[in-house]
């Protein structure tokens, strides 16, 4: 599927007293914050942990663990949509915007800096 796809199915589900900046906004946090939620209970549960930069689940872990996580991910994903129609932008520019962004800082050796211009 491509992202302006989505992005135009995504929001035929998305109700008219919710297309504004403010709705989008606080949705999105809400929602990294359940992806959030859902891996700190995890830890706690001693259901995962973090071993370097990789999750690793215990025998403990429920089976549908990982695909309860991309549920909220897609969340995510559905309020990023609205937010770039919000502000009447596809998905796909913003990301083709972020791809160049990145690229270039990696070229110009300042992906691991400071500051939105650098």
């Amino acid at each position: 599927m491509e992202l302006n796809e989505y992005q135009e199915k995504a929001m035929q589900t998305c109700l008219d007293t919710c297309k504004n900046i403010t709705y989008m906004l606080n949705g999105l946090n809400a929602e990294v914050g359940e992806v959030n939620d859902k891996i700190a209970k995890a830890i706690r549960k001693g259901w995962i942990y973090i071993d370097g930069n990789h999750l690793v689940e215990t025998e403990e872990c429920p089976e549908n663990f990982g695909m309860e996580v991309l549920k909220e991910v897609g969340d995510c994903l559905w309020f990023v949509s609205g937010l770039s129609q919000v502000l009447s932008a596809d998905l796909e520019f913003v990301a083709i915007m972020n791809l160049r962004k990145l690229s270039s800082r990696q070229q110009r050796g300042v992906i691991d800096g400071n500051g939105d211009n650098r």
